[in-house]
Order: C-alpha cells, then sequence, then structure tokens
C-alpha cells in the first residue's frame, strides 16, 4: 500500500512543457514520440516512451512516496505512474502475461551494490543485446550494462561499465548463468577487481507492457 505522509513536491512549470518530459532525477529531456510525419499525436497526454513497470516498488522523486504503480523513463529512472501523468506522459495499462515474456518486457532494477554507480533500472537495448541505464563514472558521462560474455568456457553475466567517448570497459561484479534462470535475479554474485566494492547486488526483475 502506497504511503500517503510524505509531502508532495511541486512540478515545476519547466519540468512540464508540451512535448518535452524532463526527468526530476538526472534531468534529461525525454521527447514526445510522434507519427510516421513527426507529428504529435492530437490527445492531452503524449507518449514519452516509458513502460509501466510490475512487481517491483520504489520511491517516486516527485511525491516522494513509497509507490507500487510505476513507469520507468527512457534514462532509467522512475516516477510514480500518477506523476507521470501529472507530467504530461500517457502510458497503456496491460495485464503482464508470462507467456509472452521477452527481454522487452523485462526491467532490472539493481541496489544495495556496494559500487552505488550501479544502482538503478535498467532496460534491454535489443540492439546492443543487453540491459542498459545511462548515469556518471569517474565524472564522466556512461553505459552502465549488465550483460552476457563467455570467461574460461563459462557464461557469465557481468555488471559493467562504458565510458562514453573512450573504449575503457569497467567490471564491477561477475555471475555464472543459470541455465534454470534467463535473468540474473537468482544468481551468486562475485566482486571483479577494486571496482567491485561489498555489499554484493541484488538484481530484482519487473515486467512492464
Amino acid at each position: 500500500m502506497d504511503s500517503i505522509a510524505a509531502p508532495r513536491r511541486i512540478i515545476h512549470p519547466q519540468d512540464k512543457k508540451h512535448d518535452i518530459l524532463k526527468c526530476p532525477t538526472c534531468n534529461t529531456h525525454h521527447h514526445a514520440r510522434t507519427d510516421v510525419f513527426g507529428n504529435l499525436k492530437e490527445n492531452s497526454n503524449l507518449d514519452f516512451d516509458a513502460r509501466e513497470i510490475f512487481g517491483l516498488s520504489g520511491v517516486c522523486p516527485i511525491c516522494l512516496e513509497d509507490c507500487s504503480s510505476l513507469v520507468a523513463l527512457p534514462c532509467g529512472h522512475i516516477l510514480c505512474k500518477a506523476d507521470y501523468v501529472r507530467l504530461g506522459g500517457h502510458v497503456i495499462s496491460i495485464e503482464h502475461n508470462d507467456e509472452n515474456e521477452s527481454p522487452e518486457n523485462v526491467i532490472l532494477n539493481i541496489h544495495r551494490a556496494g559500487a552505488g554507480n550501479v544502482n538503478g533500472t535498467y532496460r534491454y537495448d535489443s540492439a546492443k543485446d543487453r540491459y542498459t541505464r545511462l548515469s556518471v563514472w569517474d565524472g564522466k558521462d556512461a553505459e552502465f550494462a549488465v550483460e552476457t560474455r563467455a570467461l574460461n568456457g563459462r557464461k557469465m553475466w557481468f555488471l559493467t561499465c562504458r565510458v562514453t567517448g573512450s573504449d575503457e570497459l569497467i567490471d564491477f561484479y561477475k555471475a555464472q548463468v543459470l541455465d534454470s534462470n534467463c535473468y540474473p535475479s537468482q544468481v551468486q554474485w562475485r566482486s571483479v577487481g577494486m571496482s567491485g566494492v561489498h555489499p554484493l547486488p541484488k538484481v530484482e526483475v519487473s515486467y512492464f507492457e
């Protein structure tokens, strides 16, 4: 049940423009999606490519409440569904069906990791075949990712980071892929080098449509 005790943060007019939604966490500007002709859809609420997520609760950065009705923005940060709508966003609610599960319908939420930069919400990038989110590493823009690689003949999960404009690849944690689980929610994570500090990450899987 969502909390009602926390004070509600006022949405600034600059955060709510006709075709732009600014993430209150990282200030990324998300542009409303258009049709094939580049025209905005003619309705009061716009599609900013946010996805409703299921099976996960979190604190909305606007209302500061612990909410279970959430949407994930393209930048990887979450909002409660009510405040997303207040910002002009539109999301279609569809009941999740496990039989139709695919990576594109899965969100990984990582928390409790000692390397705090890796914590957050990851969405699947089909072009790169990995779960990604944008953040900062050592003062530079970076793409954090959950991906699979082969290591000594074994398929492994890696929680890693690629610094923008650099070939540098930083691995934080790794875990062996389990045949019984397509996602890294029940694996045994281990630290990699000096970057993967304890405590080890906890990964939760949630779904959106």
